[in-house]
């Protein structure tokens, strides 16, 4: 069994930078298909690019397609799996159930990864995406040790695993959120006649991010004078990771497509030496403490700099539709 560390590929910088500080896959999104704007994501050239890249060294891309097409636009979606296949891409993570049997009917060569936007809850979503015919369950990031054991005790699944959780569970889970969706600042059609909802991550637009501004809380017809965030914000593991490494979790994904090239690379380095040196027999974490703790300051400001910073353009996005 191979572990693997996979990073996120924003940029093609990005990417290219992961792979030579010790990544043995990287995830990217297509241009308006995958939950992120376009600054966050690679066009078909670059992908085609990374691809034969990595696949010179031995390693793999994966494609996420976390978009939930309409009925007129599932042709469109096909085309766009068929287009990364031929290019040489490993797998695909998708949120859509409907969509998980076509691809790993009409695909056999991809791996189908369910994405962490398709909301899973328990053992039995899981065998029920088993079902449909994907081959990797991406754990929740509010999931522990304890729930990854039980999907691994009961599925063949294989299991990704995130290198971040939230440290006190939020009132949102990923997949399962409509506040982006009713939150759309206008609907257009792009060049390819597919929907596009400005402000719905689901449906070809960017998460506003919304669930992390400063939301007022009633009980009992009293204000809240302590109103929590609807999404906590999440933190980088490590005490986590030899247990799930002794699990025989077949991949660790590090987040971040939005984050900067600089932070990613230092994070993928820091959890290659982490793993490499639980894989050589090392069962302790300790020594890696301080770094650790040093960037997840880095990261932490990274995260609130940028929702603060889309918050502000959810509500300025707000006061230019209605001033039209």
């Amino acid at each position: 069994m191979m572990t693997v560390l996979m990073a996120p590929g924003g940029t093609l910088e990005m990417a290219v930078t992961a792979f030579a500080r010790g990544a043995d896959s990287v995830y990217v999104g297509p241009r308006g298909w995958s939950r992120r704007p376009a600054s966050d994501e690679l066009d078909d050239g670059e992908i085609a690019e990374l691809i034969a890249e990595a696949g010179r060294d031995g390693k793999d891309v994966r494609i996420a397609i976390n978009v939930m097409p309409a009925p007129h636009e599932v042709g469109l979606f096909l085309d766009r799996v068929a287009a990364f296949a031929a290019m040489g891409a490993g797998g695909v993570m998708l949120c859509d159930p409907g969509l998980i049997p076509l691809v790993s009917r009409q695909f056999p060569g991809l791996d189908v990864h369910v994405s962490v936007t398709a909301g899973v809850f328990n053992v039995e979503d899981v065998r029920f995406y088993d079902e449909l015919g994907a081959d990797y369950v991406v754990l929740p990031y509010r999931w522990g040790v304890e729930e990854a054991a039980q999907i691994r005790a009961a599925s063949p699944m294989k299991l990704e695993a995130f290198l971040f959780q939230n440290p006190h569970r939020g009132r949102i889970c990923p997949g399962r959120c409509y506040s982006s969706s009713y939150f759309h600042v206008k609907h257009v059609r792009d060049e390819a006649d597919r929907d596009v909802f400005l402000g719905s991550a689901a449906r070809g637009g960017s998460c506003y991010r919304i669930c992390r501004g400063q939301w007022a809380l009633t009980a009992g017809g009293q204000l809240h004078p302590d109103a929590p965030r609807l999404k906590s914000s999440p933190e980088l593991l490590l005490w986590e990771v030899p247990e799930y490494v002794a699990m025989g979790v077949e991949r660790f994904k590090i987040p971040g497509r939005e984050r900067s090239t600089a932070v990613v690379a230092d994070i993928v380095g820091f959890y290659r030496r982490v793993l490499d040196s639980l894989l050589a027999g090392q069962g302790r974490v300790e020594a890696f403490a301080p770094e650790w703790l040093e960037l997840k300051a880095r990261w932490s400001g990274e995260r609130e700099h940028r929702d603060d910073a889309r918050i502000l353009g959810a509500e300025r996005a707000g006061r230019v539709e209605v001033l039209a």
